[in-house]
């Protein structure tokens, strides 16, 4: 059993959700997701991965690597060492709601004030 390592940096991503540590937190139970929605994160170093990351990867520390051809990806600390997050819905839709009122009052103004030629 490895020790869990307390991280040395804040758990807040914004616009992200802190799931928890390990394979059962990205919701596929014993495995990991590929999710275009999950970052991995290494708890020592900080590193984050797209989980849906296509190619060989490891972390600035060196602990966390995907070997994407064997279908193998872990941290040398073990796999609760590894913080899952998620895209937060909520933080998305209000981001979309601003871009899309930003957008209107654009063509509201641009009808407004258009120049005559």
């Amino acid at each position: 059993m490895y020790k869990l390592i307390q991280p040395k940096f804040d758990l807040n991503i914004n616009g992200m959700k802190f799931l928890g540590r390990g394979p059962k937190a990205s919701g596929r139970g014993m495995g990991w997701s590929r999710n275009e929605d999950i970052i991995y994160k290494c708890v020592n170093c900080g590193s984050e991965m797209l989980a849906s990351h296509n190619d060989y990867w490891n972390c600035e520390c060196g602990a966390i690597h995907l070997d994407f051809d064997a279908g193998r990806f872990g941290s040398k600390y073990g796999d609760e060492n590894i913080l899952v997050y998620k895209k937060n819905v909520q933080t998305e839709n209000n981001l979309n709601l601003g871009n899309k009122r930003k957008s209107f009052l654009n063509k509201k103004n641009e009808k407004i004030f258009k120049t005559k030629n």
